[in-house]
């Protein structure tokens, strides 16, 4: 027969290291501008094993979600010409291979046919007109509105999306984020800060992480402490049977 609190002490094990793994994640991406991080959600281990030691029905630690953080992250001066960040709420719209794809990441290049492209992903960014596209032989601005101009011909106004219920985005890699299935109705922001030549930073504290890994540390550890003594305990049980 299965000892419950073993069980119990085995995922909670592994429901740690899946917070390690989503910690060291946000360490990695600590200078990634525009990425969002994550925390995974578990069910906690000290309160299903009170509950087996208690003999209720417990149910083993299990991952319920990964809930992202959408605050935004400072603002750091680049002076580059396709570099943008925004000053309110929302998101940047890319064309994905899936679809319409959002971020905050305000890193972009113009590519060989003058397409405004995301640097992660090489996505083209999306306008009121479609795919943006730039003269390759003159600079360009973009106002505060959104809108773009080279010399005084106008090009088109980049989108800027936002949504109620963020959390239900579904992220493709902490930067690009995408509405599941379309569930979610985007809500087209009319007027957005744009700021040409900035770029918004990952919302990741290191010294935090640090301050996290410890805990989880001291976390592992007391959950390998509590599953040797009971073992250890269940051993000399079998034991003493046995002389009798």
């Amino acid at each position: 027969m299965n000892d419950p609190i073993l069980s119990i002490g085995q995922a909670g094990l592994e429901t740690t290291d899946e917070k390690v793994k989503s910690l060291m994640n946000r360490m990695v991406n600590a200078e990634t501008p525009g990425f969002k991080g994550s925390e995974v959600v578990i069910r906690s281990f000290p309160q299903e094993l009170q509950s087996a030691e208690k003999k209720y029905q417990a149910e083993e630690p299990r991952v319920e979600k990964t809930f992202y953080n959408h605050a935004k992250g400072p603002l750091i001066k680049t002076g580059g010409l396709t570099d943008f960040a925004l000053g309110n709420d929302g998101f940047f719209v890319v064309l994905c291979p899936f679809g319409e794809g959002y971020t905050r990441d305000g890193r972009f290049t113009i590519d060989e046919e003058g397409k405004l492209v995301s640097t992660v992903g090489k996505y083209p960014m999306l306008g009121q007109n479609g795919i943006i596209r730039v003269p390759l032989n003159q600079p360009f601005e973009m106002s505060q509105s959104g809108e773009i101009k080279a010399g005084n011909n106008p090009i088109d106004r980049i989108r800027v999306v936002n949504f109620d219920l963020l959390n239900s985005l579904e992220s493709v890699n902490g930067v690009i984020f995408k509405n599941p299935e379309n569930k979610l109705q985007a809500k087209e922001i009319d007027s957005p800060r744009v700021i040409q030549g900035y770029v918004e930073a990952s919302n990741v504290n290191v010294v935090d992480q640090m301050v996290d890994l410890i805990y989880l540390n001291r976390i592992y550890n007391l959950d390998t402490t509590i599953i040797r003594s009971r073992d250890g305990n269940l051993s000399r049980a079998i034991e003493m049977g046995k002389s009798q």
